[in-house]
């Protein structure tokens, strides 16, 4: 697995501004199931039409609930120099990596999701302003060679979670432990993901941070109307970007609650449903 940050000719987003006025200026659209094949790859043809998106002026932000390393990195290695909404909603960046918001989970809730990962055992990522730790029951085999803000651990006991912005838990469906996490709710914003390859998760964050409230947040950083953004995405996590955009649209193989809240359908990642979108919205 090679996790070394790819080096590549950005875009300056400076003149994508400037060329875009008067139609939608900025895309924030999810990765895993939207954007991410089945083999969580941007197939070329995708990463093409990105490139053009970039090119006329669009901004691109991925939106998901990956940290932000892990966010921007698929529009890196196609030379484009993404905005962020990352950790699902509590990590909003601009193309140049500077923070618009950063919002922490409660310290009570932080020592509690570490207990919890660790005595159910579910594979999880937990995301601070500089790293994400990864926990697995077992050390990965690139554990030796993991960069410094990707950190492998088989306990979360010791690690520093006093600013923990959001996690991401693989909890399997129908674990009694999911019932101690949703005890939570209210207190803290839980919502239900989909990686790439359709294995469900669960996210948290901060009570009110989701990937709508990053959305305003990124637009006012940008100077953008939220009526001028377009939100794409496939789960529950995504439906409070798709109802602050002023067009929101989602995947057909997405579910049922995400697709009754779009304005259009699209097909998935591996039919290419984004090319013809983004086709027709800068025709």
């Amino acid at each position: 697995m090679s996790i070394a940050p790819p080096t590549q000719v950005f875009i300056p987003v400076a003149i994508r501004v400037s060329r875009i006025r008067g139609m939608f200026r900025l895309m924030a659209i999810d990765l895993d199931g939207t954007l991410l094949d089945s083999k969580g790859q941007v197939p070329a043809h995708v990463g093409e039409a990105l490139q053009r998106a970039a090119k006329a002026g669009m901004i691109l932000a991925p939106a998901t609930a990956r940290w932000y390393q892990a966010a921007i990195r698929p529009f890196a290695a196609l030379g484009i120099q993404a905005a962020a909404i990352a950790s699902a909603g509590a990590d909003v960046r601009l193309h140049t990596g500077e923070a618009v918001a950063q919002h922490r989970l409660p310290g009570e809730f932080a020592k509690f999701v570490a207990e919890l990962c660790d005595r159910a055992g579910w594979p999880a990522t937990l995301a601070v302003p500089g790293k994400a730790y990864r926990r697995a029951n077992e050390l990965p085999a690139w554990a030796a060679n993991a960069p410094e803000w990707l950190q492998p651990v088989t306990s979360l006991a010791e690690v520093d979670l006093s600013e923990l912005l959001a996690v991401l838990a693989e909890a399997p469906a129908g674990d009694p432990a999911l019932g101690e996490l949703m005890a939570w709710r209210g207190r803290v914003s839980l919502h239900d993901a989909i990686s790439f390859s359709g294995d469900g998760m669960v996210t948290a964050t901060a009570a009110g941070v989701d990937k709508g409230s990053a959305l305003l947040e990124l637009c006012a950083a940008l100077g953008v109307e939220p009526a001028e953004a377009v939100a794409i995405g496939d789960s529950e996590v995504d439906i409070p970007m798709l109802r602050a955009a002023g067009l929101a649209v989602a995947v057909v193989t997405g579910t049922d609650e995400t697709k009754a809240e779009a304005d259009q359908l699209i097909a998935g990642p591996d039919a290419g449903g984004i090319v013809e979108f983004l086709e027709r919205l800068l025709a």
